[in-house]
């Protein structure tokens, strides 16, 4: 669960092997407010008011974060999987200040691309 600044409520997720297919299911919309209402009884009495469901990109354990050795001037943000609400704020500060300063508050070495990737991949 996230509460919003506007004081409506995130609620989520499930995990599905969909590959492609961005629509939300029926089964996952019913799984997600079973769990949240019991967690919050109070929820049962409000109104559902979107749906929605997205990929997720998945590194190999943690997200990819940084510039690209092979091309200094892409910075990637990606493969947060189903963490990527959750850790949205502290990558927006840690990406807003590698634009900005070309240094960030928090090293960012273990989430590089190029050391994850450093073995070609079929």
């Amino acid at each position: 669960m996230a509460p919003r600044a506007d004081g409506k409520l995130w609620v989520g997720a499930t995990v599905e092997d969909a590959g492609f297919d961005d629509r939300t299911t029926l089964s996952g919309i019913h799984q997600i407010l079973e769990s949240a209402i019991q967690l919050v009884p109070a929820l049962a009495k409000k109104t559902l008011l979107k749906t929605s469901a997205g990929l997720r990109p998945k590194g190999k354990g943690k997200p990819y974060l940084g510039r690209l050795t092979k091309y200094n001037n892409v910075i990637v943000a990606s493969g947060h999987y189903k963490n990527g609400i959750l850790l949205a704020p502290i990558t927006g500060k840690l990406i807003a200040e590698l634009i900005t300063q070309d240094n960030t508050s928090l090293s960012l070495e273990p989430f590089s691309i190029n050391q994850q990737n450093s073995s070609p991949t079929r």
